[in-house]
């Protein structure tokens, strides 16, 4: 059996995460449902920012890749 005081807890517990979800609701409504969800993306996370050009970022990603024999661990075989 609950007590009085664990009662008024649980209830206090549930106005709280009522009042956090309504505010939530507000501010999703007051974004607008015309706004893009990309820009929604970008203004949460910020934009990709480089001053190279891509052939540039395409030679970096490929320079620094590694090789990896997490797979080979995970099925006792031996590396090549």
């Amino acid at each position: 059996m609950m007590t009085r005081e664990e009662a008024i807890k649980r209830l206090t517990d549930i106005e709280r995460e009522i009042a956090d979800l309504r505010e939530a609701i507000d501010q999703a409504w007051a974004a607008g449902p015309a706004r893009d969800a990309t820009q929604r993306f970008l203004d949460k996370c910020g934009g990709w920012e480089d001053t190279r050009s891509p052939e540039e970022i395409i030679a970096d990603v490929y320079s620094s890749r590694t090789v990896s024999h997490r797979a080979s661990a995970l099925f006792d075989e031996e590396p090549r």
